[in-house]
C-alpha cells in the first residue's frame, strides 16, 4: 500500500455536521463509537488500526484521535506540537469564561515561560495540603449516619467542593459558609454557560440565555476571587499586582465547577473500584487492609488509582488545532500515514487511548488493579491529565487528593489531626456489582465489549463522565480502636 498520506476516513456533509453536533453532546463515546465501527464495516482489513477518524463536531473538520501511539505522538513530538494551537482550539467554548493569561489556553512560547512559575507554587502547595484533605473527608463522613445509603457521586461532588475551595481560598474557614456556596453556584451558572448548546448571549428583561448568565457569573466570580487574593485568602505568595491578577484568573478555573465535577467523578469511580469491585471473592479495600507493609499497601493504592484514571479519566479529551499541515504516522505497513489539514481541529480522546490494546495488551478494556504494580516500565500511564509539556498543572495535588480519601476511609491515617484514633471513622462502602447498569461497569472497566448506545443511556460524559443515574451506595462507619 501507498505509504502517501491520506486524509483521515470519513467524509460528513455539512447537513450531518449540523445533526452531529447535537449527538457529540448527547454522548461523545456513543458518536465516536458509532463512527469507529461504520470505519471497520467498510474497512475490514484495517479494523483494529484506531486510525484517526474524520467527522464534523461545531460545525468543523475534525479528526478523532483515538489510538495510545497518536494522542502521546501529537501531545509530546515537538514538531507536531509546534503546529497546534490549544487557544484557537476552545476559543469559543473556554475563552469568554477564563481570561487571560491562562495556562489551559496559552500556546507556546508563552505557556512555557508561565508554567515553570505555577509548577513551583503548586509544589509548595502540594506539601501541606495532606491534613487539610485528611480533616474535610474525615468531617464528611462523620456528618453522614452509618447504614445510611448516598447517591455516591451527588456526595463526592460535594466533598470535593469541601476539599478544593479550602485549598485555594478560605483557608481559616474549611466549612461550606454562605462565601462558599456563593462561589460554587456562580461557578456552576458559568460551566451551563460555557457548555450551552445555544452558543449566543441573550440578555432581556423577560429572559437570558445560559451564555449570558455565564458570562455574567465570571464577571462576578472574577471580582470576588480578586477580593480574596487582595486579603491575603489564598496560599499563593503575592509578589505584586500583576501576580495577583494572574493567580485570581487562575483561581478561577482552579475552583471551577468543572474542576469539582471532574474530582468527583474520580473518587467515584476510585471508590467504586475499591469496595464494589472484587478480586478472587475479595474487595480491593479489604486486600489493602490486610497488607502489613505500609509501602506496599502505598503502592497498591497507587496502582488502583493509576488504573482507575486510564479507565476512566474524568474529562473524555481535549481539543487542538492546527496551524500547519501536520502528519501522524501509521502502526503497520499496510496503512498509510494520516495527512491533517490546517485549521482541522483534533479531538484526542482519552477514553478510547486509553484502552488501546497495541498498548495495554489483550486485557486494555479490563480493570486490574495492580496493573501498574506488575507493568513493564515502558507500559504507559493513562491520559487522564494529558501529556507533554501540557500535562494538567493539578496531577499531583488530585492524585493526592485521591490517595487521602481512600487512606482516610480506610482507617490508615486515623489521628492525624488530634492524636486521638478513635476521632476518626472506618468508612465501608457496600454495592452489589450487578445492579450497576452495563454503561457504568463498562466506564469502570469491568464489564468489555459494552455496546455504545448502553454507554450513552448510562452515563454522561459532558462537561466530565458521570453515571446518568444515582448510583446508590450502602455506607457504614465504625471508630477506630
Amino acid at each position: 500500500m501507498s505509504r502517501t498520506p491520506v486524509l483521515p476516513y470519513g467524509s460528513p456533509t455539512t447537513l450531518s455536521g449540523i445533526s452531529e453536533n447535537f449527538s457529540f453532546h448527547s454522548s461523545p463515546e456513543n458518536f465516536i463509537t458509532a463512527r469507529i465501527l461504520a470505519f471497520q464495516k467498510a474497512h475490514p482489513s484495517i479494523a483494529d488500526s484506531r486510525t484517526p477518524i474524520r467527522a464534523k463536531v461545531l460545525n468543523r473538520n475534525v479528526a478523532v484521535i483515538s489510538s495510545y501511539h497518536h494522542v502521546r505522538q501529537i501531545l509530546c513530538d515537538e514538531t507536531i506540537r509546534s503546529c497546534l494551537s490549544s487557544s484557537q482550539a476552545y476559543d469559543e467554548l473556554m475563552a469568554p469564561f477564563f481570561p487571560p493569561p491562562n495556562l489551559l489556553l496559552l500556546d507556546p512560547p508563552d505557556h512555557q515561560q508561565r508554567k515553570g512559575a505555577w509548577l513551583e507554587r503548586m509544589a509548595v502547595l502540594n506539601d501541606d495540603i495532606r491534613p487539610l484533605i485528611h480533616t474535610q473527608v474525615r468531617d464528611h463522613f462523620r456528618t453522614i449516619p452509618s447504614n445510611s445509603v448516598i447517591d455516591l457521586y451527588e456526595s463526592m461532588k460535594f466533598l470535593s467542593w469541601q476539599i478544593l475551595l479550602p485549598i485555594f481560598i478560605q483557608r481559616d474557614d474549611c466549612g461550606m459558609g454562605a462565601g462558599n456556596a456563593e462561589i460554587e453556584a456562580l461557578q456552576e451558572d458559568l460551566l451551563r454557560g460555557q457548555f450551552s448548546l445555544f452558543p449566543i448571549s441573550i440578555n432581556t428583561p423577560f429572559w437570558r440565555s445560559p451564555r449570558s448568565k455565564g458570562l455574567q457569573a465570571r464577571q462576578t466570580l472574577q471580582a470576588l476571587l480578586q477580593s480574596k487574593v487582595d486579603q491575603g485568602k489564598c496560599p499563593f505568595v503575592i509578589g505584586n499586582a500583576k501576580e495577583g491578577q494572574d493567580i485570581a484568573n487562575h483561581l478561577l478555573l482552579f475552583t471551577s465547577s468543572l474542576a469539582a465535577k471532574a474530582l468527583a467523578s474520580l473518587l467515584t469511580a476510585v471508590l467504586l473500584n475499591l469496595f464494589v469491585f472484587k478480586e478472587d471473592g475479595s474487595s480491593l479495600s479489604a486486600k489493602i487492609r490486610a497488607l502489613k507493609d505500609s509501602g506496599r499497601r502505598s503502592q497498591y493504592i497507587r496502582s488502583i488509582i493509576l488504573e482507575t484514571e486510564r479507565l476512566s479519566p474524568p474529562v473524555v479529551g481535549i481539543m487542538r488545532r492546527t496551524t500547519e499541515d501536520i502528519v501522524v504516522d501509521s502502526r503497520g505497513e499496510t496503512i498509510p500515514p494520516t495527512l491533517i489539514p490546517k485549521a482541522w481541529d483534533l479531538w484526542l480522546y482519552f477514553v478510547g487511548a486509553g484502552r488501546d490494546s497495541a498498548e495495554f495488551g489483550e486485557t486494555a478494556e479490563s480493570f486490574e488493579s495492580e496493573r501498574s504494580l506488575n507493568a513493564q516500565p515502558s507500559l504507559g500511564e493513562g491520559l487522564a491529565f494529558g501529556a507533554g509539556s501540557k500535562t494538567c498543572l493539578g496531577k499531583d495535588l488530585i492524585r493526592t487528593v485521591a490517595t487521602e480519601v481512600v487512606e482516610t476511609c480506610l482507617g490508615l491515617t486515623h489521628g492525624a489531626e488530634t492524636d486521638d484514633p478513635s476521632a476518626d471513622p472506618i468508612i465501608t462502602l457496600h454495592g452489589n456489582r450487578n445492579e450497576l447498569p452495563a454503561g457504568v461497569q463498562g466506564w469502570l472497566g469491568w464489564q468489555p465489549k459494552v455496546r455504545p448506545e448502553e454507554w450513552a443511556r448510562d452515563m454522561k460524559q459532558l462537561p466530565t463522565q458521570r453515571p446518568r443515574k444515582p448510583i446508590l451506595i450502602h455506607l457504614q462507619h465504625q471508630l477506630a480502636s
